[in-house]
C-alpha cells in the first residue's frame, strides 16, 4: 500500500488534514483582507506562515525559514473581491 500511495496511510491523512486546515483559512476572505490586503501569503497547516509584498520575496522567505513549498498554499490577497 505504501508503494502505491508513496507514503503511509497515516502520512497521507496528515497531509490531507493540513490541506483542509489551510483551505478553511483561505476561505475566510474578510479576515485575510483585514490583515494581509495586497500581499502574498503562504499558508501551511492552517496558518499564515509568511506574508510578503511580492511573490519572489514570499518564496525566498519560505525557503529561508525551511517551510516546504510543496506543503504551502500561496495566494495573493486582493483588497477588492472579484465578481464573476
Amino acid at each position: 500500500m505504501t508503494d502505491w500511495l508513496g507514503a503511509s496511510p497515516e502520512d497521507v491523512a496528515k497531509v490531507l488534514l493540513d490541506f483542509s486546515r489551510s483551505s478553511e483559512l483561505l476561505s475566510k476572505d474578510r479576515e485575510l483582507v483585514d490583515r494581509y490586503a495586497q500581499k502574498w501569503v503562504g499558508v501551511c497547516s492552517g496558518e499564515v506562515k509568511i506574508a510578503c509584498g511580492d511573490l519572489a520575496s514570499l518564496l525566498e522567505a519560505l525557503d529561508s525559514q525551511g517551510v516546504s513549498r510543496s506543503d504551502t498554499a500561496v495566494r495573493f490577497i486582493e483588497r477588492e473581491q472579484r465578481t464573476p
